[in-house]
């Protein structure tokens, strides 16, 4: 089969499972039954078709509606779809057939990690611990760039004491958390799946990703005058600005910057 092929198929798998994790995401939060219950619309119980199951398809033959159209999805869930059919053609060209192999749950685990932060501030047990113990279990395994069972268990205990130690700092500063207790366990798990050599660039690279977010959205605020009317305040007589939502899921920056240290670091520094 010609390479070309393989990126095609890696491409349309990559969309099935995009869409496959927007289900578990979203029946993750709601505690619904991923494994066994039928696709139905999210407005109402009626079950889908299969051309309306059909990834980013299914997304523009409905136009962004429901099934039954009294309900338009947020764009994030044809995103996602996108996002793992690019992801999973580029980590086979990055990666040795035998990392690539090894780190696919990984990437799937991520990917509903990051839809539950970005949907609701939440990262689930399940996910984020589970992958702890499938890190764990494939490092003892000797799994193709894993690290060893020994810098696995280094890796989740710094990164579980990393970002708990940032919290508890930054607590007794500002006396409110800074992150959430899922921010610790998802470090812990990015520990054991890459090593303790990891755990600073990651935290680095999402730290300064989502400071350039923040600051990208203060600005915009500022740039189109964001304001309530009827409220005295610097922007003016009578107006207001809107309040800016400045807790951002931090998750949503790990989960990229673990990414980028999976696909773009040299093999090496992975073992």
């Amino acid at each position: 089969m010609p390479e070309i092929y393989i990126y095609v198929l890696l491409a349309m798998i990559g969309a099935c499972l995009g869409s496959f994790i927007n289900v578990v995401a979203l029946r993750t939060l709601s505690g619904d039954d991923w494994v066994r219950a039928p696709s139905t619309c999210f407005a109402c119980p009626r079950r889908l078709g299969f051309g309306e199951n059909l990834p980013i398809i299914g997304w523009f033959r409905r136009g962004g509606y429901c099934a039954c159209g009294d309900r338009r999805f947020p764009v994030r869930y044809l995103g996602v779809e996108l996002v793992l059919g690019g992801l999973l053609p580029l980590a086979f060209w990055q990666l040795d057939l035998a990392v690539f192999v090894s780190f696919l749950p990984f990437i799937l685990m991520a990917s509903v990690i990051f839809l539950t932060d970005l949907e609701s501030f939440i990262i689930p047990d399940r996910v984020s611990l589970g992958g702890m113990v499938l890190g764990l279990v494939l490092a003892t395994a000797d799994a193709p760039g894993l690290p060893s069972l020994q810098q696995a268990v280094y890796g989740g205990v710094g990164g579980f004491a990393l970002i708990y130690a940032i919290n508890a700092v930054y607590k007794l500063l500002r006396k409110r958390d800074g992150m959430g207790f899922g921010d610790v366990k998802l470090m812990a798990m990015l520990g054991v799946w890459f090593g303790p050599v990891s755990l600073l660039p990651i935290l680095f690279a999402a730290s300064m990703a989502g400071a350039v977010f923040g600051i990208a959205i203060i600005l915009l605020a500022r740039t189109a005058h964001a304001y309530q009317p009827d409220h005295q305040s610097e922007w003016g007589a009578d107006r207001a600005p809107i309040k800016i939502p400045m807790q951002v899921p931090f998750g949503c920056f790990l989960v990229p910057a673990a990414f980028g240290w999976l696909l773009f670091v040299p093999h090496a520094l992975l073992a």
